[in-house]
């Protein structure tokens, strides 16, 4: 189970705060860890160069959160990362639902059949649904005109079901249903490429290969940093302790 450090919680309206920017992003306020966690990441099944990518890329959220990402090598991480390499896509539990995974199964996926480029970015999306994000591009303010029945030939001819291109692409969420920014952000790494096949009209969006602007600024509004005398001592404590105890 996670280490967690006591905190004031969250409120899920602070993400909408007044900023110079405002912040952009979708999450489940349900899925979150708990504020100044210590996850564990278990590395499965990877060679060295691919359990290097993985812990690279996670590490690109590291400084726009409040927890502490530790990574083992034993299989028992509270994030249990498998790769699959006859496959270029992946897939992850949202949040804290990886913790109702049993302990013998994998809590991600991620596909090494693709660029580096690719893979580094699958690394990045997949590890945002871990921090309980979910897509950009079913923000309820979303802008997109999509070719709904285009998106279900796409996934009958992957032998998908058109509930999952619903789950995944079509539907958006109701502001009740997610913590969700005041825009929308096409940028964010949480977002889908979205060729013209998949659209009405408007520019075809392509794939996003890293963290947007705003990607960070709402990570940091879910897990904000404790700028506090207490909370600047616990963060070294803390790191410190990750440092020196055993993967």
């Amino acid at each position: 189970m996670p280490l967690t450090i006591p905190t004031r919680p969250v409120s899920p309206h602070s993400v909408n705060a007044p900023h110079s920017r405002a912040k952009r992003g979708v999450a489940m306020p349900d899925k979150l860890w708990p504020q100044h966690s210590v996850l564990t990441i278990s590395r499965l099944n990877m060679t060295q160069e691919q359990k290097d990518l993985v812990q690279h890329n996670i590490n690109k959220w590291a400084p726009h959160t409040n927890l502490y990402l530790k990574f083992i090598d034993s299989p028992n991480g509270d994030i249990r990362i498998t790769a699959d390499n006859n496959s270029h896509a992946g897939w992850s539990s949202v949040g804290t639902d990886a913790k109702n995974v049993p302990l013998s199964k994998p809590t991600m996926s991620i596909g090494f059949k693709d660029s580096p480029d690719g893979i580094a970015a699958t690394v990045q999306h997949e590890f945002g649904h871990a921090l309980g994000l979910k897509h950009e591009h079913q923000h309820p303010d979303r802008t997109l005109d999509l070719n709904r029945q285009n998106i279900y030939d796409e996934y009958e001819s992957r032998r998908q079901f058109s509930y999952e291109a619903d789950n995944n692409i079509i539907r958006t969420f109701s502001r009740p249903q997610v913590t969700a920014s005041a825009n929308y952000d096409d940028k964010s790494i949480m977002h889908y490429g979205f060729p013209a096949s998949r659209l009405n009209g408007g520019p075809p969006i392509p794939r996003n290969f890293k963290l947007s602007e705003d990607d960070k600024k709402f990570m940091q509004s879910l897990y904000p940093e404790d700028k506090t005398l207490l909370g600047k001592l616990l963060n070294s404590s803390i790191r410190a302790m990750i440092s020196s105890s055993p993967t």
